[in-house]
């Protein structure tokens, strides 16, 4: 057998994998700002006015020099996959508002989640309220879209879980 195909192959995977990591390399931080600006444009449609000072992946929320609340970005499991949720609180606890930034819920029925009528909901709302009308909260589930509804309130809820810890609320 010859081994002409073997140093072939290994000299096509070294030069695909130098091209990969070069690549990566190079797109690293634009990638790393792009995730910033969709974040801060996140943030920025539930404080609209606020400047935003992170602190490990939490953000207090300063408008006019003064202090007016808190955000989180966390995880939830929806039916279609990983959500990313953006979750602000005022500095009294209560939500300001919620943003889904990211989904894979099915289009026209879970991905609703993601609209103003279904996260409106959630505007004013203390920790003990945030659970889904069926167990005993607040929130309409969206019908036909349980498991992305309680995915977005779970989110909630945890963000704002956090959110208090970290910030002593």
């Amino acid at each position: 057998m010859s081994a002409k195909p073997v140093v072939v192959l290994t000299a096509t995977c070294l030069v695909w994998g130098v091209l990969l990591g070069i690549t990566h390399v190079l797109t690293k931080d634009k990638i790393v700002e792009a995730e910033r600006a969709e974040i801060n444009k996140v943030l920025s449609e539930i404080f609209p006015s606020a400047s935003f000072v992170e602190e490990n992946g939490y953000y207090r929320c300063i408008e006019n020099g003064k202090l007016v609340g808190y955000a989180a970005i966390v995880e939830g499991a929806g039916y279609g996959g990983k959500m990313k949720v953006a979750v602000g609180i005022y500095v009294d606890n209560t939500i300001r508002g919620v943003r889904v930034v990211s989904h894979s819920e099915t289009p026209g029925l879970g991905s609703r989640v993601a609209e103003d009528e279904f996260l409106k909901q959630f505007e004013g709302k203390t920790l003990e309220r945030v659970w889904l009308k069926s167990d005993g909260g607040d929130i309409d589930a969206i019908t036909g879209a349980t498991i992305s509804s309680r995915a977005v309130v779970e989110a909630v809820r945890k963000g704002m879980e956090e959110l208090a810890r970290r910030f002593s609320l």
